[in-house]
């Protein structure tokens, strides 16, 4: 667009994204969404009529880069709760191993008071500890496979984010003028 007295080209203006708002299927703005706008505002740019370069709608894209900011916290918090979450799922799997030994030293030693079953509640007694310790192996590796799935996730997250922001300063810094060429008002 150009203005109508002086054929200058005007900036593009960006869409403006509130990252409290909720776009379609979202619970809450997240980075790729932010970046996404952010590259469109370069995308958009109306080219300079002098000296290549491009014009940018300053405020837009600062405002885009601070929702970045604001957002990506968000997500580095919810990569921390999963984490907590997977040293949560284990303790509890080791505090229930440890409860099935615990009771199954107690069962031994009383089957051990009996003199006739002696064999039979050592039999059983190591078939119990090792059906505790096969339960917390299975229960630790559901927690680490959930975890790895939520981490893998927030992983592709993070590199769409990266390519995102690479992509934006790489158009940014094709935009941007030469300092000798820039117009002196």
């Amino acid at each position: 667009m150009t203005h109508p007295d002086n054929d200058i080209p005007t900036a593009v203006t960006a869409p403006v994204v509130d990252p409290g708002s909720t776009g379609p299927g979202e619970d809450h703005m997240d980075i790729t969404t932010t970046l996404d706008a952010l590259a469109e505002v370069i995308a958009t740019a109306r080219p300079r009529a002098l000296g290549g370069g491009a014009i940018i709608d300053k405020d837009a894209a600062a405002q885009l880069v601070e929702q970045a900011r604001a957002v990506l916290p968000e997500e580095i918090r919810q990569a921390q709760g999963i984490l907590a979450e997977r040293d949560a799922v284990i303790a509890e799997a080791q505090a229930e191993v440890e409860q099935m030994r615990s009771d199954a030293r107690e069962y031994a030693q009383q089957l051990v008071a009996q003199d006739e079953i002696t064999r039979a509640a050592h039999a059983e007694a190591d078939r119990i500890v090792i059906e505790a310790q096969g339960d917390g192996d299975r229960k630790r590796a559901e927690a680490d496979a959930y975890v790895d799935a939520k981490l893998a996730s927030f992983e592709g997250t993070l590199q769409r984010t990266m390519e995102a922001v690479q992509n934006g300063r790489q158009k940014l810094a094709g935009a941007m003028p030469d300092i000798e060429q820039t117009p002196v008002a």
